[in-house]
């Protein structure tokens, strides 16, 4: 995440240790496994910390909504399900493999109807 913020003008990273950041954030990502199946009462951010102004992933996808993404939902922030990331994970592997464009929203929706 560091490097990743060092190449972004203005980005800062952080951590869990962090979190009294996250009220001048606009993007959050959880790339922890916190929430997963069968934990999916847990969070990694306690929603006091979650705004309007906000854009979250939660790289989790088992479950899909998880208490992270319900609790940004209800502070007004966008939400994005861990199930995209593993989508286009499987694009990106489909066409290395395949040299083909990948059938993306067959792929999606046989994603989805997997993971439902």
């Amino acid at each position: 995440a560091d490097s990743l913020a060092a190449d972004v003008p203005g980005a800062t990273a952080g951590g869990l240790d962090t979190l009294d950041r996250v009220a001048e954030a606009d993007l959050l990502v959880n790339a922890t496994s916190v929430g997963m199946e069968p934990d999916v009462d847990e969070t990694p951010v306690p929603a006091e910390h979650l705004h309007g102004d906000l854009a979250v992933l939660d790289a989790v996808y088992t479950p899909m909504e998880t208490r992270l993404l319900r609790d940004a939902a209800s502070a007004g922030a966008t939400t994005v399900d861990g199930a995209w990331m593993l989508l286009f994970q499987g694009v990106e592997a489909f066409e290395l493999w395949t040299g083909r464009d990948a059938p993306v929203e067959a792929m999606n929706e046989a994603l989805r109807a997997e993971l439902d």
